[in-house]
């Protein structure tokens, strides 16, 4: 994923947390499971597998010892 976009989902996370009003202590956890939670929905290995949501995309590969060349995303409805 682009770095650029990263740091700005990182930004927000931490605007958010500080809008708020958590405690500066906790920030840096606070934005980094917000970034990781951003991570599972955005990125497609990171998502969990449709058939069995206890693993990952990128677990059920690595499983089937196959790899991703690409990929196409389909949006139904408008």
């Amino acid at each position: 994923m682009d770095a650029e976009i990263v740091a700005t989902e990182r930004r927000i996370a931490e605007e958010t947390a500080r809008n708020e009003g958590k405690p500066e202590a906790a920030l840096s956890k606070i934005v980094e499971g917000r970034v990781t939670g951003f991570f599972k929905e955005s990125v497609l290995l990171e998502q969990d597998f449709a058939k069995d949501t206890k693993q990952t995309v990128s677990k059920v590969l690595e499983n089937a010892g196959v790899t991703v060349s690409g990929f196409l995303r389909f949006r139904v409805g408008a």
